[in-house]
């Protein structure tokens, strides 16, 4: 499981649209955001910070770091 923080999230369709968007991202099996803008990733494989930013592209959201 991988964590990052998501900046930017002010509603419940925030976490819908982040969660939708990281969906996208090959090989990504779950993903859970809070309202917080804490997100975990469940993955096949490490998910790139760049990889997050580029389904993010075009919206306010950004990413704010993770572990």
């Amino acid at each position: 499981m991988q964590t990052i923080q998501i900046l930017g999230l002010t509603c419940s369709a925030c976490q819908k649209l982040i969660s939708k968007k990281i969906k996208t991202i090959a090989d990504v099996e779950a993903v859970t955001v809070e309202l917080s803008g804490a997100t975990a990733i469940k993955a096949q494989r490490e998910i790139s910070e760049n990889e997050i930013k580029k389904v993010l592209t075009g919206t306010h959201y950004t990413v704010g770091g993770g572990k």
